[in-house]
C-alpha cells in the first residue's frame, strides 16, 4: 500500500507563516491586506492561482510570488507546528505503508519544513511544485510523486488530505482521497469533491485507509 499525504492542513498547520507572508506580498505590491477568509482560502492551491484569482497581471504575479517566497523561504516555513498525533500516525502507517508527500508547495521548501520536525525520514519521496512553475496544480504534483514512486498501480495508492484540490488532484490519476477535517476544507467541501471518508482526528487514518492488498 502506498499512501501520498499533503503538507499543509494535514500534517502541519501553517497558518500563522502563510498570514504573514501575504502580508509581506500585500506591503510590497501595494496590496489590500487579505482577510481572514482570503488567507485561509489561500491554503491548498498554488500560490499563483491566489495571485491570479486577485485580478493580478501575470508580471504582478511573478512579483507576488517573488515576495511571498522571500518571506516563506526564510521565516514563514518554520512559523508553523505539527498536528497533535501526527508524528505517531506517520510512524504506525509506516510500518505497513510506503509513504510520500504530495504538496503545492515547492519539495525542496517541504523538506525542509519535514526535517526540523523530524518526519522527513518517513518519506520514501517528498512530492511537491517545482519553482519554474511547470509542476504546481496538485494533479501535476501527484503524476510526478508517482513516477518517482515507480508508477504503482492506482488500486494501491490513497491520498490523504484537506482539501478539495487533494481529492480531484488524486482522482485524475485513478487514486483515492481520505479526507482530513482538521485542515482549511470548508464545511463539506471533502464530501462533495468526493473523498471516500473523512478523518476527524489524525488517530482515524489508519483504521479508514484500505487493508493492505486491498483494491
Amino acid at each position: 500500500m502506498i499512501v501520498l499525504l499533503d503538507l499543509d492542513g494535514t500534517i502541519s498547520d501553517p497558518y500563522v507563516g502563510i498570514r504573514n507572508a501575504w502580508r509581506f506580498v500585500s506591503e510590497r505590491l501595494g496590496l489590500a491586506v487579505l482577510d481572514e477568509e482570503q488567507q485561509r482560502a489561500a491554503i491548498g492551491p498554488p500560490l499563483e492561482d491566489t495571485l491570479l484569482s486577485l485580478g493580478l497581471d501575470d508580471h504582478a504575479v511573478q512579483q507576488g510570488v517573488h515576495a511571498y517566497r522571500s518571506y516563506y523561504d526564510t521565516t514563514g516555513l518554520f512559523e508553523n507546528t505539527v498536528y497533535p498525533g501526527m508524528p505517531e500516525v506517520l510512524e504506525e502507517l509506516g510500518g505497513t505503508a510506503t509513504l510520500a508527500l504530495a504538496t503545492s508547495k515547492p519539495a525542496d521548501t517541504a523538506a525542509r519544513i519535514l526535517d526540523r520536525f523530524g518526519l522527513v525520514h518517513h518519506f520514501a519521496v517528498v512530492g511537491g511544485a517545482t519553482r519554474d512553475g511547470s509542476v504546481r496544480r496538485k494533479a501535476d504534483v501527484v503524476a510526478r510523486t508517482l513516477a518517482e514512486l515507480g508508477s504503482p498501480d492506482p488500486a494501491d495508492v490513497t491520498m490523504v488530505g484537506d482539501r478539495l484540490h487533494d481529492v480531484h488532484g488524486a482522482g485524475q490519476h485513478g487514486v483515492r482521497c481520505l479526507g482530513v477535517r482538521w485542515g482549511y476544507g470548508a464545511p463539506g467541501e471533502l464530501e462533495a469533491a468526493g473523498a471516500y471518508a473523512v478523518a476527524e482526528a489524525p488517530a482515524d487514518i489508519p483504521r479508514l485507509l484500505p487493508s493492505p492488498g486491498s483494491a
